[in-house]
């Protein structure tokens, strides 16, 4: 079982910096949420949400193990922005070579939307995700 952290953007966003340098920084405004062990003494993974323009928002997801993707969080990372802010689309980009967090983006719905050669800030390929409203709701908010 996890625990969900709110209200505590800055140490969060500071935890996923550390875990993964190559997300610093953050761009604000944003809002994040944490997952914990079950006795709060352990930070599993932050999601933040940045970026957010009219209908899209960009999710930043970091994790130290994969115990914290149970489908009730996934469900509680996608409530943020579809119910409460109401987007029409997510947004999330990773390393081509990244193969775990891509693993994990399309098992949640998100579709690959392209690959872009020398984006990453080392000259390597990104790859753009997005995960849509009507996926979000019928596999996940509403089941």
């Amino acid at each position: 079982m996890t625990k969900l952290i709110f209200g505590q953007d800055d140490a969060l966003a500071k935890w996923a910096e550390t875990k993964f340098p190559e997300c610093a920084p953050i761009p604000k405004p944003f809002t994040s949420i944490g997952f914990a062990s079950s006795d709060g003494s352990e930070i599993l993974g932050v999601v933040i949400y940045h970026n957010f323009r009219h209908n899209d928002i960009e999710a930043t997801i970091v994790t130290a193990t994969p115990r914290w993707a149970t489908p009730g969080n996934i469900r509680a990372i996608l409530h943020y922005p579809f119910a409460q802010l109401g987007v029409a689309r997510m947004t999330a980009i990773t390393a081509k070579s990244n193969k775990k967090a891509r693993k994990l983006l399309g098992g949640v719905g998100f579709k690959l939307e392209g690959t872009h050669p020398f984006a990453k800030e080392d000259g390597t390929a990104a790859c753009t995700y997005g995960i849509y409203k009507k996926t979000v709701f019928d596999r996940w908010l509403n089941a």
